[in-house]
Formats: C-alpha cells, sequence, structure tokens
C-alpha cells in the first residue's frame, strides 16, 4: 500500500507550501506591526516626557513648543502607520486561516482516497480468496 501514489498527494504538497508561504507573510507583517507599535509607544513617551519640561527662558519655551509639536505630528505620523499595518495583518490573518482550511480539506479528501484504497484492496484480496474456494470446491 505504500507504494500506491495517492491522488491527493501533489495537490496537499502544494497546498502545503501555499500555507507555510502565508505563514511567513503573517509572521513578517506581526513582527513589523509590533516594531511600529513599540516606535509609536516610544514616542508617546516622549511626548509626554517634553510636555512635563518647564522652560525658563523665551526661547526655550519656543524650541519646547516647536519640538512638541513636531512630535506630535510624527506621533499622528506613526498612528496612521500602525493602523494601515494593523489592517494589512488581518488580512493576512484571514488569507492564513482560509489557506488552513484548504489544506485540512485535501487532508480529509487524501484520507478518503486512501481509505478508498485500502477498501478496493481488500475486496480485490476477498474475490481472489472466493475465487481460489470456489476452485478448490470443484476439484
Amino acid at each position: 500500500m505504500k507504494s500506491y501514489k495517492f491522488k491527493m498527494d501533489k495537490v496537499l504538497e502544494y497546498r502545503e507550501n501555499v500555507e507555510k508561504v502565508k505563514v511567513e507573510d503573517f509572521a513578517k507583517i506581526t513582527h513589523k506591526l509590533r516594531t511600529e507599535e513599540e516606535h509609536l509607544k516610544d514616542l508617546q513617551e516622549t511626548l509626554e516626557e517634553k510636555k512635563k519640561v518647564k522652560q525658563e527662558d523665551l526661547y526655550g519655551m519656543k524650541m519646547g513648543f516647536l519640538y512638541r509639536e513636531k512630535l506630535k505630528a510624527e506621533v499622528d505620523r506613526q498612528v496612521s502607520k500602525v493602523k494601515e499595518i494593523s489592517v494589512k495583518a488581518e488580512a493576512a490573518q484571514h488569507v492564513l486561516i482560509e489557506a488552513r482550511k484548504d489544506r485540512k480539506i485535501m487532508e480529509m479528501l487524501k484520507e478518503k482516497d486512501r481509505e478508498k484504497y485500502r477498501l478496493d484492496l481488500l475486496n480485490t484480496e476477498q474475490k481472489e480468496l472466493d475465487d481460489l474456494s470456489v476452485m478448490r470446491f470443484i476439484k
């Protein structure tokens, strides 16, 4: 039975490869998402720290204000970037789930094919045994 090549082997192998690619894609996107979220958190912490700093002179106040405004703009850009990557991660997750479903379907079909082959083999053996019994009985 091991020498028999099941019809679904190539398709299953293909689906497994597709799933591996989708897992890698999802891992890359989630890693990038975590990195960008950490960067956003760092920016927000820096902004909060700079809000607490009080300057004594007019020049320091002006520079502090400009720096905080620059940080706010950077935080806003980073929030948008995190949202965009989050949407991509969600889409990649859905694609991965579909790839897993496809692979599992092929595994079930392959198992059914294997069981059918086993039953056909048993039926063939039984027929041969029956024929031998009939031949012996006739002699």
